[in-house]
Protein backbone atom coordinates (compact mmCIF):
# COMPACT_ATOMS: atom_id res chain seq x y z
CA UNK A 1 0.00 0.00 0.00
CA UNK A 2 1.39 3.40 -0.97
CA UNK A 3 -0.60 5.86 1.11
CA UNK A 4 0.39 8.59 3.51
CA UNK A 5 -1.76 10.88 5.61
CA UNK A 6 -0.72 13.60 8.02
CA UNK A 7 -2.51 16.05 10.28
CA UNK A 8 -0.63 18.90 11.93
CA UNK A 9 -1.82 21.64 14.24
CA UNK A 10 0.40 24.65 14.77
CA UNK A 11 1.01 28.24 13.80
CA UNK A 12 1.79 29.71 10.39
CA UNK A 13 5.35 31.03 10.31
CA UNK A 14 4.51 33.70 7.73
CA UNK A 15 1.63 34.87 5.54
CA UNK A 16 0.54 32.34 2.92
CA UNK A 17 1.79 33.15 -0.56
CA UNK A 18 -0.35 32.73 -3.68
CA UNK A 19 1.49 31.35 -6.71
CA UNK A 20 0.87 30.14 -10.26
CA UNK A 21 2.63 27.19 -11.90
CA UNK A 22 5.33 27.84 -14.50
CA UNK A 23 2.89 26.84 -17.25
CA UNK A 24 0.31 29.20 -15.77
CA UNK A 25 -2.40 26.57 -15.52
CA UNK A 26 -2.38 25.74 -11.78
CA UNK A 27 -2.92 28.14 -8.89
CA UNK A 28 -1.66 27.24 -5.45
CA UNK A 29 -0.75 28.72 -2.07
CA UNK A 30 2.18 27.87 0.16
CA UNK A 31 2.98 28.43 3.83
CA UNK A 32 4.86 26.75 6.68
CA UNK A 33 3.41 25.48 9.95
CA UNK A 34 5.49 25.40 13.13
CA UNK A 35 4.57 22.65 15.59
CA UNK A 36 6.09 22.56 19.09
CA UNK A 37 6.08 19.60 21.44
CA UNK A 38 5.93 19.70 25.22
CA UNK A 39 9.74 19.93 25.41
CA UNK A 40 9.76 23.12 23.32
CA UNK A 41 11.26 21.43 20.27
CA UNK A 42 9.82 22.82 17.06
CA UNK A 43 9.26 21.12 13.71
CA UNK A 44 8.41 23.02 10.53
CA UNK A 45 6.04 21.60 7.92
CA UNK A 46 5.88 23.19 4.45
CA UNK A 47 2.29 23.15 3.15
CA UNK A 48 0.88 23.55 -0.35
CA UNK A 49 -2.80 24.03 -1.23
CA UNK A 50 -4.01 23.64 -4.81
CA UNK A 51 -7.09 24.86 -6.65
CA UNK A 52 -9.86 27.25 -5.70
CA UNK A 53 -9.24 26.93 -1.96
CA UNK A 54 -5.78 28.45 -2.45
CA UNK A 55 -7.42 31.91 -2.72
CA UNK A 56 -9.02 31.50 0.71
CA UNK A 57 -5.82 30.17 2.24
CA UNK A 58 -3.78 33.05 0.80
CA UNK A 59 -6.27 35.50 2.26
CA UNK A 60 -6.68 34.07 5.77
CA UNK A 61 -3.44 32.29 6.68
CA UNK A 62 -1.31 34.97 8.27
CA UNK A 63 1.83 34.86 10.39
CA UNK A 64 1.08 33.42 13.81
CA UNK A 65 -2.41 32.17 12.95
CA UNK A 66 -3.35 28.78 14.32
CA UNK A 67 -4.10 26.25 11.60
CA UNK A 68 -5.04 22.59 11.38
CA UNK A 69 -3.77 21.03 8.16
CA UNK A 70 -4.74 17.57 6.98
CA UNK A 71 -3.43 15.99 3.79
CA UNK A 72 -0.81 13.73 2.31
CA UNK A 73 2.96 13.78 2.34
CA UNK A 74 4.72 14.52 -0.93
CA UNK A 75 8.45 13.82 -1.27
CA UNK A 76 10.43 15.54 -4.02
CA UNK A 77 13.18 13.95 -6.11
CA UNK A 78 15.68 15.68 -3.80
CA UNK A 79 14.14 14.05 -0.72
CA UNK A 80 12.39 17.15 0.60
CA UNK A 81 8.88 16.72 1.89
CA UNK A 82 5.78 18.90 1.96
CA UNK A 83 2.19 18.46 3.01
CA UNK A 84 -0.33 18.63 0.16
CA UNK A 85 -3.38 19.86 2.05
CA UNK A 86 -6.84 18.45 1.59
CA UNK A 87 -8.18 20.46 4.54
CA UNK A 88 -7.05 23.67 6.21
CA UNK A 89 -8.97 24.92 9.23
CA UNK A 90 -8.33 28.36 10.61
CA UNK A 91 -7.88 29.00 14.33
CA UNK A 92 -7.09 32.13 16.29
CA UNK A 93 -5.51 35.03 14.47
CA UNK A 94 -3.14 37.03 16.71
CA UNK A 95 -3.58 40.13 14.52
CA UNK A 96 -7.27 40.37 15.42
CA UNK A 97 -7.90 41.57 18.91
CA UNK A 98 -10.54 39.84 20.99
CA UNK A 99 -10.86 43.06 23.02
CA UNK A 100 -13.56 45.59 22.09
CA UNK A 101 -12.21 48.75 20.48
Amino acid sequence: MNYSHITVVGNATDDAEKKVSKKGDVEYATFDVAVSDSKEKTAFFPVVVFGDFSDTVARYVTKGREVLVSGRVRVSDKGRFSVVADTVRFGNDPRRSEEPA
